[in-house]
């Protein structure tokens, strides 16, 4: 069958310009499927010469936007509403600052005024396209792209914890049960680690699991792993944690009234503190923090003036490395207490050197074939042995480590080295001091 002009110009501006962005990036990285954005756009392209041009360039923009969104979205584990609530710009700011970000912002809106611009001029000549052949190529598109695409790595956002039975690191070690202990430990900790992913090889994750082998540590605690499911973004790994609760944290403390681990504690008479290295607005923080119980919060704007060099990225500020001094000057504090640290420094991207060189990235040596994976392992080994060195500075706390979501990587074989829908959780238990003491004595 040969194709008239009319029939090239409709697959152009209906299915070859506002996808070839998209259909570019899927060769070298890896995307959602965009079923719904590509049938937008080809319904877009019918209505050309039915309407005026510049009505057509909205329609167009409008579409372009739904499609942002949603790919972004579900990058980051969020639904629609959750992305567009979460858009900051101080963030937007900060992400276009980035160069990976800022030549992707770059190349959408110079292929977006190509195709709106498309939409005026050829509409009334798309018109006279062939809707049949137009069908079949927008039909064999979205076959493809859902073929090419179509992976659960992307489908952990909130929605899909719909009909699961809830499950939480908190809950699967017992540490959710420590506020109802008759005698709970002093010192409670609870570290959320950004992006912290269960890794599919054994022996990576032993490279992180390392300082927790250490026989001065073993000496003082037990150690327990094991994973557990993950919905949504950062916040809604928090609320899981530390609420019980896949619902957002709008929809909780709007509706459920959750029963919190920091309330808890405090009604124990615990002093509950938290800490994290960006800035008090973003996801809202400073709202719903005090309603989950904290009574002290600690964000940038209290970190940065006591530690004046943060790590940069996207979201730049207190480097987590700074963050666990503030950690140990917490911990140290007389008096109960329940300490919560949600890190920053591994959120994606993760520039090479942002956590301390040790694993080679990017040489042939390297155990770990992606750099920025390699790179995010030396910001979370930071982590780990700041925690561990916490834990024997301060015997007898209790410590839960648990990732939040996998990392939200643009690159496929980056995002295959993580289990999808799963998040790693170590938790650390006192020994008894007999116990110690007993196993102090054996020769």
């Amino acid at each position: 069958m040969r194709l008239g002009r009319s029939d090239l110009l409709l697959l152009a501006g209906g299915l070859l310009l506002p996808n070839i962005l998209a259909l570019t990036a899927s060769t070298v990285a890896g995307v959602p499927a965009r079923t719904s954005a590509i049938a937008l756009y080809a319904a877009v392209a019918l209505l050309g010469g039915r309407m005026r041009g510049w009505i057509l360039a909205l329609l167009g923009l409008a579409t372009v936007l739904f499609d942002v969104i949603e790919v972004v979205g579900r990058m980051f584990f969020l639904g629609f509403e959750a992305t567009w609530r979460a858009l900051d710009p101080g963030v937007l700011a900060s992400l276009l600052a980035t160069p990976a970000y800022a030549a992707g912002a770059m190349s959408a809106a110079s292929i977006t005024l190509a195709y709106l611009a498309f939409l005026v001029r050829a509409g009334p000549a798309m018109r006279r396209g062939s809707r049949a052949v137009f069908a079949a190529a927008a039909a064999a598109l979205m076959i493809g792209d859902g073929l090419a695409n179509g992976t659960t790595a992307y489908d952990f956002g909130a929605l899909a914890s719909l009909g699961h039975p809830f499950e939480s690191a908190s809950l699967a070690s017992g540490f959710d049960a420590l506020p109802d202990r008759a005698h709970p430990p002093r010192r409670v900790v609870m570290v959320v680690v950004e992006s912290l992913g269960l890794l599919r090889d054994p022996a990576q994750r032993a490279i992180l699991a390392a300082p927790f082998e250490a026989p001065d540590l073993r000496r003082l605690y037990t150690v327990a792993t094991g994973t557990t499911a993950f919905f949504g973004a950062t916040a809604s790994g928090e609320m899981r944690e530390l609420c019980g609760t896949y619902r957002t944290y709008d929809e909780a403390f709007l509706r459920d009234a959750p029963s919190c681990l920091p309330e808890r504690f405090a009604a124990r008479g615990y002093r509950t503190v938290s800490l994290h290295g960006f800035h008090a607005g973003f996801y809202h923080r400073a709202r719903w923090y005090p309603q989950a119980g904290f009574q002290r919060s600690l964000f940038a704007e209290a970190l940065e003036p006591r530690f004046p060099h943060p790590c940069g990225g996207p979201f730049p500020g207190a480097c987590d490395t700074d963050v666990a001094q503030a950690m140990a000057v917490e911990m140290a504090a007389p008096g109960p207490a329940f300490v919560y640290w949600l890190t920053l420094s591994s959120h994606v991207p993760v520039a090479p050197g942002t956590g301390t060189p040790r694993q080679h990235c990017g040489e042939p040596e390297s155990r770990f074939a992606d750099r920025e994976v390699c790179a995010m392992v030396e910001v979370w080994q930071d982590v780990f042995e700041a925690v561990a060195r916490l834990a024997v500075a301060h015997p007898g706390t209790e410590i839960l480590l648990v990732g939040d979501h996998a990392p939200p990587l643009w690159r496929r074989s980056a995002r295959d080295a993580f289990a999808p829908g799963r998040v790693p959780w170590i938790r650390l238990s006192p020994i008894p001091v007999a116990a110690t003491g007993m196993a102090a004595a054996k020769p």
